[in-house]
């Protein structure tokens, strides 16, 4: 959707007064829904009047000053930059809207007749109004449904507590606190304060599910007011404050019983299962049909087996064969390995080794176009790469993870891997806790954003090292071979084991995995389940068979004769 020229205007379809928002070629009401093209006589009267929206090099000049009716004192227009000016010969109010340089990058216009337009550039704003005027975290911020409300929130708060307000008033709700998430998870309280009216209640139960649980509290203005503007107006600064601190946290219902319980049963919707690729026939069918939103797998094996290729073989697949926004978090590589990995895949070749000047073919440059500029339905990035080679806060990896799955529809999000988050631990850390809490916190996402999560682990050194058992040589793995904690095997929906014998005299033996199901909390199917060939000419697994099976080979230089993957 463009750029709203107009918004909080009155709609002629559900009677809602200040529901419509007016765009160069159509109306959309937010109460109703119904949007509606302007033909040119409508753009006429909309748009191309004096009413229209100018450049950024017109901004609006003005003076400060108290404003009377609103019982706003210039004091607090001061300090959220609300100037008065002339507009067309007509006197307006302007609420300055500020990046985090203290520049002003537009201006809302509130016109006499009580209609609103922008000046300046609209679009280079994001998150909500006034949030340049607060430190980065705190006990707690309110956030108001329009601009003269946090006015009298602050002022009724001496402009000392954090308080923020909607751009485009209940119906911009979702995008602007979408944008803002990063910002307000810093807060311990988030205090969603929207008019007391049918839009400001749809509001609330929208984006109250988007904020951080236990963080949510919502408050409402008493019975004869519809918001803090008009409290501030009838002289209640006082009742405003109470407010703010009577607000009520939100908790979900939890508990369900009787009935209730039927009528949640029979209404569940079927969970879709997404495919495995099809070399993994065998895993599709132990696992109940592939990957499911709203669980964690984990993937593991010992070093230099394969596991970190066979994630990528499945962000590759899944990026063709369903419409989900994907997030990779390769904590052990840079960014730009990631991305050229994907692009090896998807070209059939392995360039980084063999060819290094293929990066500059247009093929490469096309392959990169198809993967990394390709969005969705909704215009977000299909692919994002988190850039951080190495170890990452906890914190900042759920905040990451929430951002992603709310503010870009991310479905996806692949880990690796879980040993090098807790890799800056000091020596007195204990990583058996920090792996339980962690893995307790990715599952909790999983449910709360329904997103899967797929995870990689790595392994203890295995009992019978000494003797020759290891790994490397063929070993399978066992739950309790999972390294730092037995939170890993209990909270994974599913745990895939990858194993090769890298010192097998047969090159394709020498090259081929075996897939193990260590767990699979839906089917409670385990065992062997696939064996992949890793194909040295094109970088992809093809499939395999049991190395044992493998006939007599020379080791001549054949295409999967490379122990390096």
């Amino acid at each position: 959707m463009s750029e709203a020229i107009r918004t909080h205007q009155p709609c002629d379809d559900c009677g809602s007064s200040d529901a419509l928002a007016i765009y160069s070629d159509h109306t959309h009401c937010f109460s109703c829904g119904k949007t509606r093209r302007l033909n040119e006589e409508d753009r006429s009267r909309h748009v191309d009047d004096e009413g229209g929206s100018r450049p950024a090099s017109e901004l609006l000049r003005g003076s400060y000053g108290a404003l009377a009716k609103r019982r706003i004192t210039e004091e607090t227009c001061r300090f959220w930059s609300y100037i008065k000016a002339d507009f067309h010969g007509q006197h307006v109010q302007v609420a300055q809207y500020l990046d985090n340089n203290r520049r002003v990058v537009a201006q809302k216009v509130r016109l006499p007749t009580k209609e609103f337009t922008w000046v300046g550039k609209r679009k280079q704003f994001k998150g909500l109004y006034g949030q340049w005027l607060w430190r980065d975290g705190g006990k707690q911020v309110v956030i108001t449904e329009g601009e003269l409300d946090a006015l009298s929130v602050s002022q009724a708060q001496q402009n000392k507590y954090a308080v923020v307000s909607l751009v485009d008033g209940a119906g911009s709700a979702e995008k602007g606190i979408k944008e803002a998430l990063p910002w307000l998870e810093k807060f311990e309280r988030i205090i969603l304060w929207f008019d007391n009216d049918e839009e400001g209640r749809k509001a609330v139960d929208k984006v109250k599910k988007l904020l951080p649980p236990g963080k949510a509290y919502i408050t409402w203005a008493p019975e004869g007011y519809k918001d803090a503007s008009d409290l501030m107006q009838a002289g209640k600064s006082s009742l405003i404050v109470d407010c703010v601190f009577s607000a009520k946290q939100w908790v979900p219902e939890a508990l369900v019983s009787g009935q209730k319980i039927i009528e949640r049963l029979k209404a569940r919707p079927v969970v879709p299962a997404y495919p495995y690729p099809e070399i993994l026939g065998v895993l599709n069918h132990m696992t109940g049909g592939g990957i499911r939103l709203g669980e964690l797998d984990t993937w593991t094996s010992g070093s230099g087996m394969g596991k970190t290729t066979i994630i990528k073989m499945l962000q590759w697949h899944y990026f063709h064969t369903t419409d989900f926004c994907q997030a990779l978090i390769h904590l052990e590589e840079p960014l730009e390995d990631t991305g050229d990995d994907l692009i090896a895949y998807e070209v059939g070749q392995r360039f980084q080794i063999d060819n290094p000047e293929f990066k500059n073919t247009r093929e490469y440059e096309e392959a990169a176009l198809r993967l990394f500029t390709s969005v969705d339905a909704n215009g977000n990035p299909r692919f994002q790469l988190y850039d951080a080679f190495g170890s990452v806060e906890d914190e900042s990896l759920y905040s990451t993870i929430r951002y992603l799955a709310t503010a870009y529809g991310v479905k996806i999000f692949w880990l690796d891997h879980l040993s090098i988050l807790v890799s800056d631990m000091d020596q007195d850390g204990d990583e058996r806790r920090r792996i339980d809490a962690l893995m307790s916190n990715l599952k909790k996402l999983t449910v709360e954003l329904n997103i899967y999560i797929g995870l990689i682990s790595h392994l203890k050194k295995p009992v019978g090292a000494s003797q020759g058992r290891t790994f490397e040589t063929g070993l399978v793995p066992t739950l309790d071979d999972l390294r730092g904690s037995g939170g890993i095997k209990q909270l994974s929906n599913g745990v895939f084991a990858l194993s090769r014998n890298q010192q097998a005299e047969n090159p394709l033996a020498r090259n081929t995995s075996t897939i193990t199901v260590l767990k699979c909390r839906k089917t409670g199917r385990t065992g062997t389940a696939d064996y992949v060939l890793f194909d040295e000419k094109t970088g992809r697994f093809v499939k395999g068979m049991k190395p044992d099976l493998y006939p007599d080979h020379s080791d001549n230089g054949n295409s999967s004769a490379n122990d390096d993957y």
